[in-house]
Order: structure tokens, then C-alpha cells, then sequence
């Protein structure tokens, strides 16, 4: 890793250098003005995922379908 400093050109190689980041992708993120935020909440839920709503209506869609022995 790199020395910290508080200059630019230290957040642009630790950025280059996060192995995380392309996680940023699979999350939705709010807009305000047609940009992204920047989202700092540590106290909620999180960014929705983008796959959740996916997963959250083949749910709903068993439940319908087999109420409770959707279960078992």
C-alpha cells in the first residue's frame, strides 16, 4: 500500500488500488441533479442491491402461489 497523504493523487491510487470497487455496481444509488451521491448512512438499511427486487418478487410470487407450503 501507499503512504496516506491528504492529497488527490492518493485517493485516486487507493481507488485504482481497491479490489472492492467494483462492487459499486450492483447497488442502486440515489441522484440528485442526474448524479449520483455520495452515501454515507451507517444507520439504515444500506443502498438497495440491484438484485433484490428480483428476489424479493419470486418470493412474494411463491407465497401467493403455495401460502403457507411455500415454506416447507
Amino acid at each position: 500500500m501507499f503512504a496516506f497523504t491528504t492529497d488527490r493523487s492518493y485517493a485516486q491510487q487507493a481507488d485504482a488500488a481497491d479490489i472492492l470497487a467494483g462492487f459499486k455496481k450492483e447497488f442502486h444509488f440515489p441522484k440528485k441533479n442526474d448524479q449520483d451521491v455520495i452515501y454515507f448512512c451507517g444507520n439504515s438499511l444500506g443502498l438497495q442491491p440491484r438484485l433484490v427486487q428480483s428476489a424479493i418478487e419470486t418470493e412474494l410470487t411463491t407465497w401467493r402461489g403455495l401460502a403457507v407450503g411455500g415454506y416447507f
